[in-house]
Formats: C-alpha cells, structure tokens, sequence
C-alpha cells in the first residue's frame, strides 16, 4: 500500500519536471478505503464501499504558484495535471509569503492510529452496527437515524526538493438519533475510535433512545445564565472555535482575542483556569494523527494551554520567519484536560440549580476578537435541582465564549473523550461551568 502511494507521487514529479522544467513542485496524495451504512426511519438507506485517491500537485516557479487535483493516475491524466498547474502558475500573480518546498525531513512514527482489522470490515459489520440502532429504536418505540462509516486512509507527501513521507490511519465512527414518534423528544450519541471493534453500537443507541425518551415534553424555562453540565461533543463544538483562534498572525496584528494592548499577543498569560490543559500530540495513542503538516513541516507533541497560561500559538512557516519564531505547523489532533471528577454524574451532583446539555449546532461566530460564538442547543436539555437531573426544558439559543467556559470553570471529568470531527482528532471531558449565557429560548428540538 505504501509503496503504490510514495511511486505515486514519483510519477507526478517525473511529469511535472517534464510539464515545467525548473519549476519546483509538491505532490500530496490520500488514497482512502472507505465504508459506510446509513439508516433512517428504522431502515438502512443506503450502504456502501468507496475506494478513492486525491493527488493535489503545486507548481511554483519562484514566487508565482498554483495547485490543482486529480483522481485519475495514468500517465496521460498525470501529465494532463501537470501541464494545467504549470499554465496556471506561470500566470498567477507573485505572492510575496511563498516560501521554497522542504527537503528531507525527520518524522518520529507511530503505529498507535492503525487497526488492520478496521480495513478488511466487511460490510455486514456496518450493517449490524446500523441494526443496533434501529432494534434499540423499535424496542423503546422510537424513530433511528443516524451513519456509521469506517475509513483506512494512507497519505503521501513528497517535494521537488527530496523530501518523502507516508503515514497510514484508521477510524471508526458512529452518530445516531433517536426520536419519539410524535418528533417532540430527541436524543443523540456518537463516538469515533482508531479500531472498528471499540465503537458500541448497542451502547450509544442505548444512550440515545434513554435521551429521547427523557427529553419528551419539556418544561418551558426562561434564557438566563445558568450553571451548565456540557457533555463531551458539546465542549468539542465549542472547544473547535478556540482552536481556530489560535492563530499568532492574526494575534500579533491585533486581529484576535490573543491580541495584547499595544502590540504583540498574550502568551505566557494566565488567562483559564489554572486547571485546563490544551496539547496537541500525534504521536500520543490517545490522539494519533499524521506528523507532518499540508507544508510536510514536522509536527512535535505542542502544549497550547498549560495551567492556564496560554503557552503557544500557531505559527505557519511564513509568520514564524517574520516573527523570529520556530514554526509550529498545521496540527489537527487536540486534548483538552486536566480535570479530576470521575464522571460527569459527580459534576451534576454539585450543581444546586443548572442544566445538562447533550451537544450543540449551527454554532458560529458573532465577535471572533472578542471569542464570541452562539448556536442552539440540541437533542436533550434537562434541569438540574439539587444535584439531580429533574426534567427535561426546552431548548436555548447560546451566546458564550469558549474562554469562559474554561474561566468560570466548576470542573471537568478527568477522562477525556474521543468525539467524531472533522479533519482531525478531538478529544475532551465533560465540563460543568457558571454564568452560561443562554440568550433566548428554542423551539428546536
């Protein structure tokens, strides 16, 4: 499998030394194995198994570049490539950020991110995990939706300049909704995993159909700021728009929360609770990840947040050189922790008078200076009096900062969890707070 990725991308730079002699060129390619099953309605809809690769050629003749991708890998489609990034390229304006494509490069290796098993899943395996979900559903008389999919995916990296790199993974994920029949209680679960077999079906379809059941007919309680009991994909949603905020350009031009008075950024302040932690680490087996970024720059394990001072930002090759500053790369894998509760049944049952809130969506920014974001709750809000989760209420519009969350900070559980994302690796705790700003109520359910 490695050595049809890394003769690959050989085959693209041979084209494109060929297209556009001199030119210095990257080849990036993912070629992926992926399977999934869908169901809804009680129903597997759809069911399926696709094979993929994605080769991304960047051609740069000094400061002027281009990029273009292909699926196709014969040699005329190859060529094709090359001749159309080369004439895009030769008239693209000059960008006076490009920076020379890396040569060879050291990457540290990890085995932790691969499952052999998660490639050969057979299809009856998604389907039995979909199947799960809807004899949980028909059980409690209730309504399944919801997609399993397991992807083996092997990348390769490769420059003009002689660098090569190849790195394999695997994950396994599942998210599942359940809902009362009349539509008025829902309730949700999802997990993603390095291996297929430690992701529980039957479990997370239990945990839903229990959410569902609970969140019919909710109370009506009035927006306000209220202590709040977040649950994992909750805290990751809100975690995501802190991530991206750590970005020391925007920070040293004044454009971020990060932004110091006067000039330069925040590092070294104590800004969370002295408890959080933020790291990102691919070679940790609780978050493995690719060790190298979209530059092929290497990743090392990067503490962002560390006894709540914010410790680094994220430096691209291009600012950190301006900045005097070592790079950080591109890191997709994050940890949030340091918390001690043993679980988030210990938070709630510290709570005199707060809510549980299963996860969010539609969040986005309002104020990205200001680290300001707002969203809806989803999929089960429940009151909580006393140290006990007494009802369920209805849903909130929220208008919050992921920074106070981690500032009024009650506490967190000390086991982290991995939750399905996007484009990288997300793992958090439960995390229970003060003063959450619910702003107005929702009639979403």
């Amino acid at each position: 499998m490695s050595a049809r990725g890394l003769s690959l991308c050989d085959r693209a730079l041979e084209q494109a030394a060929r297209a556009a002699p001199g030119a210095e060129a990257i080849v990036s390619v993912r070629q992926s194995q992926r399977g999934h099953a869908r169901y809804a309605n009680n129903e597997i809809t759809q069911a399926g198994e696709v094979t993929e690769t994605q080769l991304r050629l960047t051609l740069a003749f000094g400061k002027r570049h281009a990029k273009a991708e292909t699926n196709q890998t014969d040699e005329a489609s190859l060529h094709a490539l090359a001749a159309r990034t080369a004439a895009l390229a030769e008239v693209a304006p000059e960008d006076p950020e490009w920076l020379p494509v890396l040569g060879p490069q050291r990457y540290a290796t990890s085995s932790s991110g691969f499952d052999p098993a998660t490639i050969d899943l057979p299809a009856k395996a998604r389907t039995a995990a979909a199947a799960a979900a809807i004899r949980r559903a028909e059980e409690k008389s209730l309504v399944a939706a919801g997609f399993y999919e397991s992807d083996a995916t092997l990348f390769t990296f490769a420059t003009s300049a002689g660098l090569r790199a190849e790195h394999k993974e695997t994950v396994s994920s599942m998210t599942t909704t359940l809902r009362t029949a009349d539509g008025a209680g829902s309730g949700w679960a999802g997990a993603e995993e390095v291996r297929a077999a430690d992701v529980d079906a039957d479990a997370l379809a239990r945990v839903a159909a229990d959410k569902a059941e609970r969140s019919h007919g909710p109370r009506k309680l009035e927006p306000g700021k209220y202590t709040v009991l977040l649950e994992p994909m909750a805290v990751a949603d809100i975690v995501g728009f802190l991530i991206e905020a750590l970005d020391a350009r925007a920070a040293d031009e004044g454009r971020s929360f990060f932004s110091r008075p006067g000039g330069g950024n925040r590092v070294g302040e104590a800004i969370f609770d002295p408890r959080v932690t933020l790291r990102s680490d691919p070679f940790d087996p609780a978050t493995p990840g690719r060790p190298w970024d979209d530059d092929g720059l290497p990743l090392a394990p990067t503490a962002w947040i560390d006894g709540g001072a914010l410790k680094n930002l994220q430096y691209a090759r291009f600012w950190a050189q301006k900045a005097g500053k070592k790079p950080t790369g591109g890191h997709s894998t994050w940890q949030l922790g340091g918390g001690g509760a043993p679980s988030a049944a210990s938070l709630v049952a510290g709570i005199k008078r707060g809510l549980v809130v299963t996860r969010f969506w539609y969040t986005r920014w309002l104020d990205p200076k200001a680290l300001l974001i707002t969203g809806l709750t989803r999929d089960g809000v429940f009151l909580v009096e006393d140290g006990k989760v007494t009802g369920p209420v209805n849903n909130f519009r929220f208008n919050e900062s992921p920074v106070k969350v981690l500032t009024k900070l009650v506490g967190m559980t000390a086991q982290t969890y991995r939750v399905p994302w996007w484009g990288g690796v997300m793992r958090v705790p439960a995390v229970c707070c003060e003063e959450f700003d619910m702003a107005s109520t929702s009639e979403a359910v």
